[in-house]
């Protein structure tokens, strides 16, 4: 979109030598010359140039909003991250808290030797599994830059 602005601003710069010869040939003719096209040169001119400050604004402001676009898809990448994270570590706390209950009925008496190794076994496959997952979340949105401070 930039790039076409910018078509538009040269073009336009060319197009405007053309009233300004104009312009001039009647200032150097003044005498006996009809000023009806010097005038509509001069009236041409102006409007080509506020269309040239306007085409300027526009660039700026497109500039402007595809930055802001592209902070806004990195904070929604980051969010998801982030949301990613949590999930994976209440998972974890809640199989670490269903473990330390399955301890506790052991001691207990309420399990056998054999189920609470089993189930202790299970337990830290998927913790061991979950840990990665989560390491290799943080590792991408670091990479991301999530976690970095951004000043307004």
């Amino acid at each position: 979109m930039f790039t076409l602005f910018f078509f538009f601003q040269l073009l336009l710069l060319r197009a405007m030598r053309k009233p300004q010869k104009e312009i001039d040939l009647f200032i150097q003719q003044r005498r006996g010359a009809d000023p009806y096209p010097a005038f509509m040169s001069v009236q041409v001119l102006r409007l080509q140039k506020w269309c040239l400050v306007l085409l300027c604004l526009l660039s700026v402001l497109c500039v402007r909003t595809s930055s802001l676009k592209a902070q806004e898809i990195d904070a929604e990448k980051c969010l998801e991250y982030f949301t990613e994270i949590v999930e994976v570590q209440k998972f974890r706390q809640m199989l670490q808290h269903g473990a330390e209950e399955m301890i506790k009925r052991y001691e207990r008496g309420h399990l056998t030797k054999k189920q609470l190794d089993t189930t202790l076994s299970v337990w830290h496959n998927t913790e061991s599994e979950l840990r990665q997952k989560v390491t290799k979340i943080y590792d991408t949105a670091y990479a991301e830059k999530c976690f970095e401070f951004k000043s307004p």
